[in-house]
């Protein structure tokens, strides 16, 4: 005998149904937002620290660090403000130099370096009046001028950490526009423009210190050159036409033409990045931005509204406005905006991943968002 069993369905009432429905919102809005309370980074506002310092003072960073001078007394410390030395120079009002170890304090004939932490390497008094100074990994270039009776003698002297001469290259009688050192710290360049002939000449010469030694001469026809970067082997000269780029210093040129536009700032990540900003007779606001890179990639972006500084760090670009952050990729793409507290007036670069922000004459560290 065949007996069939039947079952019971079981049905909710409707407001049952609506209850149980409103339950599970209620636990899902909870849980997403529990998840973006502890995931949401920190807003802008709580991430800035007021430096010691305002916008009065000389400051610099030095390696991870930041150095103020207060009269005669440097103070350096970490993004914390946490006093890690204090070094007292020979005078106020000095002019300082750094890189990520080293440090130059010149003023009144006298140069004085030290390291990233706060060691005196040497102290030189030199005759004539110093015009700037160049640091790299292990050698400091001084631009000096040696006023006579009839005439200037100018000269740029390379010493090493030891304080040791390592070479004299007399420029008197030459334009200077610039100089510096390789990536690499092995050469020495020198930017000038040579005015004698029918047509203007920037010409970029480059020295070996060590040997006391020319290692060659580039020289752009018809144009101002106003920036160089040696990097490893190449050569990379920014000018009022083009960016002239040189494989290494004996290789062709290959140029881009820039006319129109003005170099705002350089990365060297996997290939060496190029921005650049249209060369407005009247400076103010940014509203477009041109990436050229060396392998031949070149991106525009079209910035928003009242953007008057703007930095390429990494593989970011970041747009600062008065009151807003604008970030993209250095391919161009959106990626997000962040409101600050307060109206700023300046940006500059700090130490790895921060930038200083001025406003009102207070200077602030801000972690790059």
């Amino acid at each position: 005998m065949y007996i069939q069993n039947k079952t019971r369905k079981f049905k909710l009432s409707r407001k049952s149904a609506l209850f149980l429905i409103s339950t599970i919102i209620v636990f899902t809005v909870l849980v997403v937002g529990l998840i973006m309370l502890f995931t949401k980074g920190k807003e802008v506002k709580d991430t800035l620290t007021q430096m010691p310092f305002t916008n009065e003072n000389s400051y610099f960073t030095v390696g991870n660090t930041i150095v103020y001078a207060q009269e005669e007394l440097l103070t350096c410390v970490d993004s914390s403000l946490n006093s890690i030395w204090k070094f007292k120079v020979f005078s106020d009002g000095l002019d300082f130099v750094s890189n990520e170890g080293l440090i130059a304090a010149t003023g009144q004939g006298v140069v004085q370096v030290f390291d990233a932490n706060g060691n005196n390497l040497f102290s030189t008094q030199l005759d004539g009046i110093i015009n700037s100074a160049r640091v790299c990994k292990d050698k400091v270039a001084i631009y000096v001028e040696q006023p006579l009776s009839d005439e200037t003698l100018s000269y740029i002297v390379i010493f090493d950490l030891d304080g040791i001469s390592l070479y004299q290259i007399d420029i008197s009688n030459r334009c200077v526009l610039d100089y510096g050192f390789d990536s690499l710290s092995n050469l020495l360049y020198i930017l000038e423009l040579d005015v004698s002939g029918a047509s203007p000449i920037s010409r970029i010469s480059t020295y070996r210190p060590e040997s006391e030694s020319m290692t060659g001469i580039k020289e752009i026809k018809d144009q101002l050159i106003d920036s160089v970067y040696l990097i490893e082997d190449s050569i990379y000269a920014s000018g009022t036409n083009t960016l002239t780029m040189y494989d290494t210093i004996n290789s062709d040129k290959h140029e881009t033409l820039v006319y129109g536009w003005i170099l705002k700032d350089m990365a060297h990540i996997k290939t060496p990045s190029f921005l650049y900003v249209p060369n407005s007779k009247n400076p103010g606001f940014i509203d477009i931005a041109r990436i050229i890179k060396t392998n031949g990639n070149e991106t525009t972006i079209n910035l928003p509204p009242q953007v008057f500084s703007i930095f390429q760090i990494g593989e970011k670009i970041y747009c600062f406005a008065t009151s807003h952050i604008f970030v993209y990729t250095n391919e161009g793409k959106y990626l997000r905006t962040h409101e600050l507290p307060f109206a700023i007036e300046k940006v500059q670069k700090a130490t790895e991943g921060y930038v200083f922000v001025t406003s009102s004459g207070a200077v602030y560290l801000m972690p790059l968002p």
